[in-house]
């Protein structure tokens, strides 16, 4: 049996390459390599997908009859959720049943090892090694299955991260929370109520078709009923967390979609102003606002590959402010080394009560200063045919020129990134999670990002015919 995990854990259409068999085979691996690791416990949970109920007691009863003292969440559960509860607890791990962001049809594994973290490649190529030689671990006894809270813990915790005075200052705060049918509801809706907000909550019950959308991703255009409720009901704020809660999605005061690169560089001013200090992670995909204000602030900054595993990993070497990534994760330094949806929205709701003002005027006054890009990514469904072409003439080759502008220095971190210009340069990967091409761009203009990014969408399309 051959699966192999990408940059956050393993995934499959559900009965095609996600089977209840394979699934288990995954379990049974995992309890052979935290056996061989000293570990005999683990936190096991999984978001609102299809069939995440039943698999995550499936695998608390599995690991339990191979002597694991195992932690079985109440209820569907966020991913950061999980990551708190393995460091708390002082668990071995985490086996985590979600599909994260990816559409309906899929689901999958995230294992997390004893850090709470992503799993880096020795554990996950390990463990795909275990299934692929078909080993099954013996049975033990002493094993365990306790139903357990995992939520309240980690709402009571994460205050240490946050500051309430700046709620109660404020006032009434009014948000509106699409929690995408998801297991961050009564999560993120709860700890708000508790800080004094007024809420309205979309799509709050759990729904395996997310409510009817094809890819329950909270980017601006999984938002826009968001904007639409924010915009009607005067909201100060609207808030998403994608399936599993890792993810967040923001729009401001006027029901504006306020991109992961923009709040990330609001953030750490934010922060930084507060006296807190240390370096700032981010992907190669993120956008150089974020850079700008951390080097005004006289704060380091550490680019990763994609994948909030190599974010994690510097989290673990210590003295980082904030990780992020485009895609809508982030963590503090000092919180967990996994990205926390949750987290990142209760800070946007305290900079709103903090400065007694939207995002949206906040970010103006943020660009007067800083400048202002624009960061865009086109998601390109993947042939084989397009995956050699974009391999053969841009992975395996240098490019002296994309949409018609020369290429200055390429940076080959992840992917191929192109240096067009001070200001301007194009990201081209292959997704490790879904069969996509993805195109980033930044640029001084949306209108750029959008020639450059459908230049190379057509220049794919027709290389690869």
């Amino acid at each position: 049996m051959i699966i192999k995990f990408g940059t956050s854990g393993w995934r499959g259409v559900i009965s095609r390459e996600f089977t209840w068999d394979r699934a288990m085979a995954v379990v049974d691996a995992v309890a052979l390599r935290l056996r061989a690791s000293g570990f005999n416990s683990i936190a096991v949970g999984g978001d609102c997908r299809f069939l995440s109920p039943e698999l995550s007691e499936a695998a608390a009863e599995r690991m339990a009859g191979c002597g694991f003292r195992v932690f079985l969440s109440e209820r569907s559960v966020p991913t950061p959720v999980l990551s708190h509860a393995c460091r708390k607890l002082n668990l071995g791990g985490v086996i985590n049943f979600t599909a994260s962001h990816n559409p309906p049809l899929y689901n999958g594994i995230k294992f997390s090892p004893h850090h709470g973290g992503p799993a880096g490649s020795d554990d996950t190529s390990a463990i795909e090694e275990l299934i692929a030689s078909g080993a099954v671990p013996e049975a033990l006894a002493g094993g365990s299955v306790s139903v357990t809270d995992f939520i309240s813990p980690y709402l009571a915790d994460i205050d240490e991260f946050l500051n309430p005075g700046a709620f109660r200052k404020a006032g009434s705060l009014r948000v509106v929370y699409d929690a995408f049918s998801g297991a961050g509801s009564g999560v993120l809706d709860r700890k708000l109520i508790e800080l004094g907000a007024s809420l309205r909550i979309l799509n709050g019950k759990r729904d395996p078709l997310f409510a009817g959308r094809e890819h329950p991703e909270p980017s601006e255009e999984g938002l826009l009923d968001l904007s639409a409720s924010v915009r009607r009901s005067g909201a100060s704020l609207g808030l998403a967390t994608d399936g599993d809660a890792d993810r967040f999605g923001i729009v401001d005061e006027s029901g504006q979609f306020v991109t992961p690169h923009d709040f990330m560089a609001l953030l750490v001013d934010y922060l930084a102003a507060s006296g807190r200090t240390g370096r700032i992670v981010r992907s190669v995909t993120t956008g150089s606002l974020l850079d700008r204000v951390a080097e005004s602030r006289g704060l380091g900054v550490t680019v990763t590959p994609v994948g909030f595993k190599y974010l994690g990993a510097e989290i673990l070497k210590g003295s980082v402010l904030l990780a992020g990534e485009e895609s809508g994760g982030l963590t503090l330094g000092t919180h967990i080394p996994e990205k926390d949806g949750i987290l990142a929205g209760l800070l946007a709701a305290e900079m709103v009560c903090h400065y007694g003002m939207g995002l949206g005027l906040l970010l103006e006054k943020l660009w007067g200063t800083h400048g202002r890009y624009f960061n865009t990514r086109l998601d390109l469904p993947l042939t084989p045919s397009m995956s050699s072409y974009i391999v053969d003439n841009l992975f395996d080759s240098d490019k002296k020129e994309a949409a018609g502008l020369p290429v200055l220095s390429v940076n080959r971190i992840d992917g191929v990134q192109l240096i067009l210009d001070e200001d301007t340069w194009v990201l081209v990967r292959l997704s490790g999670t879904e069969p996509l091409a993805r195109i980033y761009v930044q640029s001084l203009s949306a209108a750029e990002n959008k020639r450059i990014s459908d230049s190379l969408a057509e220049e794919f399309g027709k290389g690869s015919i």
